[in-house]
């Protein structure tokens, strides 16, 4: 096993876990899901590969995130099986604020990292845009 990159995974699921640390009332799993939804309306099929979540789970996380007002399901016209998924101003609100709060606590853990700063988010912006891509997305539980 590569150590190095052994040493990256491990970094991952501790940066994680610090970021979900002040998330208030949601999980990391509900964030991703409302970043994306975010960007723009999706439907749920395509939302589960952009989410990396299986369709049942994203089932019971939208459940909850309607239940709490942060999203909305609009039908599509002309497709009566169609349905996208909408931020409400609620869900915009919420998404803003635990963006706010994972950006501080970021740049407080980047305080220590000196001229290592840019190379770091560097690293971690291309990591996002390799994610995005999708190239590579299993659906995990």
């Amino acid at each position: 096993m590569d150590s190095e990159l052994n040493a990256a995974v491990r970094a991952l699921a501790m940066g994680g876990r610090v970021l979900e640390r002040v998330l208030d009332d949601m999980t990391l799993a509900q964030y991703r899901v409302l970043a994306i939804i975010a960007s723009s309306s999706e439907r749920a099929n395509r939302l589960a590969e952009k989410a990396n979540l299986t369709r049942p789970s994203l089932s019971g996380l939208l459940d909850g995130l309607v239940a709490r007002g942060w999203v909305q399901r609009v039908d599509v016209d002309g497709d009566r099986r169609g349905v996208t998924l909408e931020l409400t101003a609620a869900g915009r609100t919420a998404v803003n604020g635990a963006d706010r709060a994972m950006t501080a606590r970021l740049e407080e853990l980047l305080l220590d990292a000196g001229d290592e700063r840019t190379r770091v988010l560097d690293g971690l912006n291309a990591l996002g845009r390799t994610l995005r891509g999708g190239q590579h997305a299993t659906a995990p539980g």
